[in-house]
């Protein structure tokens, strides 16, 4: 095929922007092997030509011979749009029209002046790279001169110039033979100095070349082979004009090369935006970072990847502390600039075949495969916690960061990814709960374990069968030991497991579609429970537990409001108890909620007072009548400074506000008169009384003899008279 394929594995490679043309040159690879090789093939053609110009001169005096290496030249530097990373030419047909016409030595002569690589032209191959491209392609017309004459000769038993005379079909065959002889030299050239230079079998680059689109075309472009027929059965009549001939096909191959070209273009194109497209479905779009669904493909084959081999794998996740606070005090500019710099950071610190992908938000997930031990888990948090200590410098300002991190072990905490991956988030609640830091995921941290999932699926049927009861218990005045109020706590009577607290159960709840039957289920034992001890004569108010999810519930004035109504109880016997933590995440639904509750009559309580972190302003915003100081101050208050100076000041704060203080956790005389003292409005604590069913608190008010019909929901008497605080005082139950 002649030079159809140019021996130059370099040709597409892009040359130094500004690069001279010795540095051009120095791209190309130079190793003493390969030049031996360009040696080996070109001085040989080389000294034959000499030898045959030294012997016959008459072989290189013909002027149409130069006016045939003159036309290779041109169709050799006709730009030829290919993919492929070999040069392609379109004078193939010419050269073998050369083979067909003139002697061996004149055909050889033809395409070593003839085949011209423009970056010859230029200076950018060095010049025995360039004697040994037009050198194996004048071996390729020396082999294709000899299949044709022998060919010729032999087989049809008649001179060359007899043939050439003679009909054109009588030289199809051998034109042919020639075609196959110089295309195979010329592959076999491509594929050994392909080996050399890169190290690849030269059968495996042999098949590269056959395969695709260019494979496809390469054995169509033959074709033109036959158009060698045409020159030299007509240059008896044209002349040096034959040439013209190919003008037509080359056009058309040239063509057929652009369409390819540009074929292949569109599929480059559309594979690249296809690439482009999974690139960005996989990644996050901020941070460069992989996402959350590359995190989950990427955590499923290193666990697939781990049963194979019987090894170990960490899976973490890092949730950054106080990230709310940035984006909410320097804006979320700053924020986003804040997770660029911290996703690089923490990436330094693993190993290199430990993924790191940011899940959302200011979570970020890693997956730990091929891990010796857990210890070396440990130490990576480590490490990584220390980064997040470094300050981070954002448009001037250092941000201090910190870091809460949770860890779950493959396999002997979790078998699949996600059972992994909740785990993982289990564990780094957990530490967040500490105050940062990380923590390995235990059982014991896991609210899902499967005995507590087995007790969540019990819930509904304990609902309709009335397992859950309330028990209350009372809050009295400090002013006077007399009865205050009460609080409803609930308890579920396990028929196997016995009475369950509810922290082992409401926490799951929470997250049910069975929170709302259940706060429904209290509000009206605790309204039917208090028109029975009004029906006795016992009047105090009864507050109860809310869980925060129950405050996004836009119907559930509407729905109290209707309880009282029913059992015709005055909305300020009933109060709420809100967790401190809600106002840290109030909205402004919930706050919707809160107002319209209080529109409603019904008190607002802040039960865990001083544990969160409140501020003044919500106390002033929302209609709160009512604080609860955490009992873990007031328990601690005689033997803590602190302790004692936070609640004396968690009072004062009260007392200012105009809200009522109950003091919880009191579980002696000398914090109850403490407290007294004070000016603490109201106490419950295990030294007034524990927990009581129903029936128990009645009997516990009875001994008490206390005047029930003149305690008001405010916690005054109806009369004026105060009674010596100090006269008589609640005996311990």
């Amino acid at each position: 095929m002649s030079d159809a394929l140019e021996l130059d594995m370099d040709a597409h490679r892009a040359p130094p922007e500004r690069g001279s043309t010795r540095q051009l040159r120095r791209a190309h690879d130079r190793r003493p092997l390969i030049r031996m090789y360009e040696l080996l093939v070109s001085v040989p053609v080389v000294a034959y030509l000499i030898w045959s110009v030294w012997t016959d001169p008459q072989l290189f005096t013909d002027w149409h011979m130069y006016a045939w290496a003159v036309a290779v030249m041109v169709a050799d530097l006709l730009p030829v749009p290919t993919n492929v990373s070999m040069g392609f030419s379109l004078s193939f047909p010419l050269e073998l029209s050369a083979a067909l016409l003139f002697p061996t030595p004149t055909a050889a002569a033809i395409a070593l002046l003839g085949a011209t690589d423009a970056r010859e032209l230029k200076g950018e191959i060095p010049p025995l790279k360039a004697l040994f491209v037009r050198s194996q392609i004048a071996v390729c017309v020396i082999a294709e001169s000899a299949v044709f004459n022998h060919t010729v000769t032999r087989n049809l038993g008649a001179d060359l110039g007899h043939v050439l005379r003679g009909p054109a079909w009588r030289l199809i065959l051998p034109t042919l033979l020639a075609a196959i002889a110089g295309y195979a030299l010329n592959t076999l050239f491509v594929a050994t100095y392909h080996h050399f230079q890169h190290g690849k079998p030269i059968i495996a680059t042999i098949r590269a070349m056959h395969e695709g689109v260019f494979g496809e075309f390469v054995l169509s472009y033959m074709a033109l082979a036959l158009f060698a027929v045409l020159v030299a059965t007509s240059v008896s009549n044209l002349g040096v004009f034959a040439i013209f001939v190919f003008a037509a096909p080359l056009a058309f191959a040239r063509q057929m090369f652009q369409r390819t070209h540009s074929l292949q273009e569109a599929t480059n194109e559309l594979a690249e935006k296809q690439a482009e497209n999974e690139y960005q479905a996989l990644h996050d779009s901020l941070t460069g970072m992989p996402n959350r669904m590359l995190f989950q493909l990427k955590l499923a084959d290193a666990i697939e990847a781990s049963r194979r081999v019987d090894s170990k794998l960490a899976v973490m996740l890092i949730d950054l502390d106080h990230f709310k606070e940035v984006n909410d005090t320097l804006g979320h500019h700053f924020g986003d600039l804040l997770l660029q710099e911290i996703g690089p950071r923490l990436s330094s610190v693993l190993r290199d075949n430990d993924l790191m992908a940011r899940l959302g938000g200011d979570e970020f997930g890693i997956v730990l495969p091929e891990l010796p031990s857990e210890d070396v888990a440990m130490r990576i948090a480590d490490r990584l916690l220390e980064e997040l200590e470094i300050p981070v410098s954002v448009e001037g300002l250092a941000l201090d960061v910190s870091g809460s991190i949770g860890i779950a072990l493959f396999p002997s905490q979790a078998n699949d990814a996600e059972a992994l991956l909740r785990r993982a988030d289990v564990a780094m609640y957990a530490a967040k709960e500490n105050g940062g830091g990380y923590e390995l995921y235990d059982d014991e941290m896991d609210r899902h374990n499967p005995a507590r999932l087995t007790l969540i699926g019990q819930v509904r049927p304990a609902l309709e069968s009335g397992e859950f009861v309330l028990y209350y218990q009372p809050k009295v005045r400090l002013s006077d030991g007399r009865a205050a109020g009460a609080e409803a706590l609930i308890r579920w009577e396990h028929p196997s497991l016995g009475l369950v607290p509810p922290d082992e159960f409401i926490p799951l709840v929470e997250k049910t579609v069975l929170l709302r039957p259940l706060t429904h289920y209290v509000i009206e034992t605790v309204l039917k429970q208090w028109r029975e001890w009004a029906d006795m004569g016992i009047r105090i108010p009864i507050s109860i537990n809310v869980s925060a999810r129950s405050l996004l519930d836009q119907e559930l004035a509407d729905q109290v409001a209707d309880q009282l109504r029913s059992w015709e109880v005055p909305p300020a016997f009933l109060r709420m108890e809100l967790t401190e933590s809600f106002l840290m995440g109030d909205s402004g639904r919930s706050t919707q909620v809160l107002d319209a509750l209080s529109d409603v009559g019904v008190g607002l309580s802040i039960d865990d007072f001083g544990t969160g972190y409140s501020s003044l302003s919500y106390l002033k915003r929302l209609p709160i009548e009512e604080i609860k100081v955490d009992r873990s101050f007031v328990m601690q208050m005689h033997v803590d400074a602190n302790d004692f100076m936070i609640v004396r000041a968690t009072v004062d704060l009260g007392r200012n506000l105009g809200l009522r203080v109950v003091a919880e956790g009191v579980e002696d005389l000398a914090t109850f008169d403490r407290l007294a003292e004070f000016g603490c409005d109201e106490a419950q604590g295990y030294y007034i009384s524990r927990p009581l069913s129903a029936v128990e608190f009645t009997r516990w008010l009875s001994v008490r003899n206390l005047e029930m019909d003149a305690i008001r929901p405010d916690g005054r008497r109806e009369s004026d008279q105060r009674d010596d605080p100090g006269r008589e005082r609640l005996r311990v139950v």
